[in-house]
């Protein structure tokens, strides 16, 4: 018996990488701005009401054409691929992956939140990469029992004015 015979011939095709359009185009940008992530995150002003409503849209990964190169860059094409293939993560473990992916790995005992996961989705509702939008639910300015759904950027300026961002 061969090894031929055994293994499917799909085994032998090159690996195809999901990240295809960021990696064509990986040394014709420039480096992202800086992103200015902290565990001292501007995220955590906000309304617990948003956190637990963070969303976000994406245009399908392979439309996006990123102009600049970096985490943060990188993080938004990882978000359009999981939209892609339907993953239905909520915002809290966006963060935990991105933690676990871009900075220290899986969270110690005593440090659950994942604060740079979290400053991270901030970096990317920043950049906009291709159409890239986080959005959520926070109260409004005359009511605070009724809600209004708004872009991360606009709470963040509403809730954390004074936190440097």
């Amino acid at each position: 018996m061969s090894v031929s015979t055994i293994v499917p011939p799909a085994v032998f095709a090159p690996l195809v990488s999901p990240f295809e359009t960021y990696h064509d185009v990986f040394w014709d940008v420039e480096d992202e701005p800086e992103p200015r992530l902290t565990a001292k995150t501007s995220m955590l002003t906000l309304p617990a009401v948003a956190l637990a409503t963070l969303t976000y849209l994406a245009a399908p990964a392979e439309c996006m054409h990123p102009k600049t190169r970096g985490t943060v860059t990188e993080a938004s094409m990882r978000l359009a691929k999981w939209k892609d293939n339907d993953a239905r993560l909520s915002a809290w473990e966006v963060a935990h992956n991105f933690q676990m992916l871009y900075f220290r790995g899986a969270l110690s005992r005593s440090a659950r939140v994942p604060l740079l996961g979290l400053d991270l989705i901030r970096a990317t509702d920043e950049l906009g990469c291709e159409g890239l939008e986080w959005f959520c639910d926070v109260p409004t300015e005359n009511d605070p029992f009724r809600f209004q759904t708004v872009r991360l950027k606009r709470a963040l300026e509403r809730f954390a004015p004074t936190v440097e961002r």
